[in-house]
């Protein structure tokens, strides 16, 4: 019921159009201590994008996380995986990358509309702009810490995920979900190859377990390093099923938290 309201919520109530150094407007809450405004904000090349913000609990900056959905789908699919999110104490955003979700600006443009494998490929590299915006936003946001960014993606949004934690030096975690070797054109190991010592979680469903788990000991071996990516399995049965699995929200923040919310001495967490 929650994820449904949020969703509503998240879609229906309109948002001025801010700059990403700009305040948002407020979308109402459905429960009295959870906010998510919807804002907007311009990639590099002024594609002009929509996103949720769920506003971090408390007065003070929050360590945020950046959700990247699959290809051909939307922010929408992200609800239940940000809100458990939001209530471990993240400022999170989820954000409907260019030709999905609310930042089709026509027909035509929409992915769902694109006939080749090269033109979605084309589309996918230049949704790197996208999440580079989106990150950029959550820096200008006087409720993030700055320097403290989670990236989540989902499937072929894990490879846009991949590249932020590469060229972002904010980035102290990534968490894939249901991530291939090859994607729209990006090669993961490569990529992979340049996160290395970066805590990197790797979430696969049953079938894809064994897959999962050679992609990370390829980056090992290739590497001669320190073990720094984890594969984490789920009980879903195939990679679709992940992020509807019941328990899903919360094995992927148990790992996550640890590195966002570092305890000091004491036992007290920054």
């Amino acid at each position: 019921m929650l994820e449904s309201l949020l969703l509503a919520y998240c879609l229906a109530v309109p948002g001025p159009v801010v700059e990403p150094m700009a305040p948002t407007a407020p979308v109402t809450a459905v429960r009295a201590d959870m906010q998510v405004d919807k804002v907007s904000f311009k990639a590099s090349d002024g594609t002009e994008l929509e996103a949720s913000f769920f506003v971090p609990k408390g007065d003070d900056r929050a360590p945020a996380a950046l959700l990247i959905h699959r290809a051909g789908g939307d922010r929408t699919e992200l609800v239940n995986t940000a809100s458990y999110l939001w209530k471990s104490g993240y400022a999170v955003l989820t954000v409907d990358l260019r030709g999905h979700g609310e930042s089709i600006d026509k027909p035509e443009n929409a992915y769902s509309a694109l006939e080749d494998d090269d033109a979605r490929a084309r589309a996918w590299a230049f949704a790197t702009r996208d999440v580079e915006a989106a990150a950029r936003w959550l820096r200008g946001n006087k409720r993030v810490h700055t320097s403290n960014l989670t990236m989540v993606g989902v499937a072929e949004g894990s490879a846009l995920a991949v590249r932020q934690a590469v060229n972002d030096e904010n980035v102290r975690a990534v968490a894939l979900l249901a991530p291939k070797r090859e994607m729209l054109g990006f090669d993961l190991v490569e990529d992979l190859l340049e996160l290395e010592g970066l805590p990197t979680y790797l979430f696969s469903s049953k079938s894809s377990r064994d897959e999962t788990q050679e992609l990370a000991d390829e980056i090992h071996d290739e590497l001669g390093c320190k073990q720094f990516i984890t594969v984490e399995g789920t009980r879903a049965k195939t990679d679709g099923d992940i992020l509807g699995e019941k328990k899903f929200p919360s094995a992927l923040c148990k790992p996550l938290k640890s590195i966002a919310f570092p305890k000091r001495d004491g036992g007290r967490r920054d």
